[in-house]
C-alpha cells in the first residue's frame, strides 16, 4: 500500500460504516478543517522552546526545582506524539522538507517515525475494537494488574522502538526479517506473510533517519550521563508511561464488528477536558477523543468545535469519563 492511500483507506472504511440515524456526511463542512504543516511546525518549535527553557532551568535553577523542569519536559514530548500523530492522520504522498522536519523535532526525539506511527495508528482506527486493531486489549478493563502492567509498560517504549530502528533496516536490506519487524515491532495484526510488503520495507528505511537522530543521543549518554538522564531519558521516560496511560484511558475494550458512529461513541472516551492537568495528561486536545475516531484527518484545533457540534446535535453524545 502506497503511503497516501493509508489515511485515506482509513477514510474509505468509515464512509463505508452501516448507515443509521447518525452520518459524518451531516455535520457542516467547515467544521471539518484539515491540519496545516506550518501550523504543526509552529506547535512543535513552541515546544522546542519550552523544552530549551526547563533545560536552562534544570542548569541554573536550584536542585529541589529539577522536577518542575522535568514535568515541563515530559507534557512537551507527550505533545510531540500527538502533534507527530495529527500529521500521520493525513494522506501524505511524500515526505517533503517540511514533513521531514516535523519529523525530526517531533518524531525522532520519541524514537518513532512518521511511517511507523502511520502503520500501526491507522490500522487502528480502521479496524477500532476488532481482531486486527493493534492497540485492543483483551480484559484489561476487568483486571487492575493487567491494567496496571499496561501502563507499567510505557517505561520499555521508547528503548522498544529504539531497537526497532536497528531492526527495520536490517528488515529493509533482509526480506526475511519482515515478518518479525511487522508483526513485533509495528504491531501488525493481519496475519500475512509481510516478506514482500513494499509498506513493510519502507517503514524499515525510514528508520535510517531515526538512527541518525538517535546514535548522537545514545553518544551523548554515554560521555554526559547526569545531564542527558535527568533532562531527556527521565521526561522521555515518563512520557511513555503518560502515553501508554491515556491509550487506555481513550477507549473501552469491548470486541466491535463495525465501523458506525454509534459503535464509536460506545467504545471511545473523551478525557482531561476542561482539566487544570490537561497540558500533561492529554495535550493539543488529544483528549477529545470521540470526535477523533468519527473525523480521524480534522485538525486538532477543531476537535473541541466538533464536540460541541455533536453534543448540540446527538444528546447520546457520552460525557468524559
Amino acid at each position: 500500500m502506497q503511503p497516501e492511500h493509508l489515511a485515506i483507506d482509513l477514510e474509505e472504511a468509515l464512509e463505508r460504516a452501516p448507515v443509521t440515524r447518525m452520518s459524518r456526511n451531516e455535520v457542516p463542512g467547515e467544521l471539518l478543517v484539515k491540519p496545516e504543516v506550518n501550523d504543526l511546525l509552529f506547535m512543535a518549535a513552541v515546544d522546542w522552546l519550552a523544552i530549551g527553557a526547563a533545560w536552562v532551568g534544570m542548569v541554573l535553577g536550584p536542585w529541589w526545582t529539577w522536577p518542575l523542569f522535568a514535568l515541563i519536559v515530559t507534557s512537551r514530548l507527550h505533545s510531540f506524539g500527538v502533534i507527530l500523530h495529527d500529521a500521520a492522520h493525513q494522506p501524505l504522498r511524500g515526505k517533503n522538507l517540511r514533513i521531514r522536519l516535523l519529523e525530526t523535532m517531533c518524531g525522532y526525539p520519541l524514537a518513532t517515525t512518521l511511517n511507523a506511527m502511520r502503520y500501526h495508528h491507522l490500522r487502528h482506527h480502521r479496524d477500532s475494537g476488532m481482531p486486527s486493531d493493534p492497540y485492543f486489549k483483551a480484559g484489561v478493563e476487568d483486571s487492575p494488574l493487567l491494567y496496571g502492567l499496561n501502563v507499567i509498560r510505557g517505561v520499555a517504549l521508547i528503548p522498544f522502538w529504539t531497537v526497532r530502528s536497528w531492526f527495520g533496516v536490517a528488515a529493509w536490506v533482509r526480506p526475511g526479517l519482515r515478518n518479525v519487524y511487522g508483526r513485533v515491532f509495528l504491531q501488525d495484526k493481519s496475519g500475512k506473510d509481510l516478506t514482500d510488503s513494499a509498506e513493510v520495507a519502507r517503514c524499515g528505511r525510514e528508520e535510517i533517519g531515526q538512527i541518525l537522530f538517535q546514535t548522537p543521543v545514545l553518544v551523548a549518554l554515554w560521555f554526559f550521563p547526569v545531564p542527558v538522564l535527568y533532562g531527556y531519558v527521565i521526561p522521555a521516560t515518563l512520557s511513555g508511561i503518560l502515553a501508554a496511560w491515556r491509550l487506555l484511558v481513550e477507549h473501552r475494550y469491548t470486541p466491535t464488528q463495525d465501523r458506525r458512529i454509534e459503535t464509536i461513541l460506545a467504545t471511545t472516551n473523551d478525557h482531561q477536558i476542561g482539566s487544570a492537568l490537561q497540558w500533561i495528561l492529554a495535550p493539543r486536545n488529544i483528549g477529545y477523543h470521540v470526535v477523533h475516531h468519527i473525523h480521524p484527518q480534522v485538525s486538532l484545533r477543531q476537535l473541541p468545535v466538533l464536540r460541541e457540534w455533536y453534543q448540540a446535535n446527538h444528546p447520546e453524545y457520552p460525557e468524559p469519563t
